[in-house]
């Protein structure tokens, strides 16, 4: 028998990432980490991506509870991006 095919082995390494993912509690669903998985491997900084779904949900907790706008607070004005964009070609 021939070797698992990479399709068949991301599909594999998403479906213990999704597992993992469930027991921490992320909250992430399966399709959310795939798409995660593809920015990783074509090069964009897993902890940026950390930071950028940490700000979202604390965007939304927010905005559920009626709080501030995220944008109006102005402790990390002067912090630099944590996304760096980069040409993929």
């Amino acid at each position: 028998m021939s070797k698992n095919s990479p399709l068949d082995q991301s599909d594999v390494r998403l479906t213990v990432l999704h597992a993992m993912s469930e027991l921490v509690n992320t909250g992430l669903s399966k399709d959310t980490l795939k798409i995660c998985m593809e920015l990783v491997d074509n090069g964009v900084s897993s902890r940026a991506l950390v930071q950028i779904i940490k700000t979202i949900r604390e965007g939304v907790e927010q905005k559920e509870s009626g709080g501030e706008d995220p944008e109006s607070e102005s402790d990390d004005s002067d912090l630099p991006s944590p996304v760096t964009c980069r040409k993929l070609y």
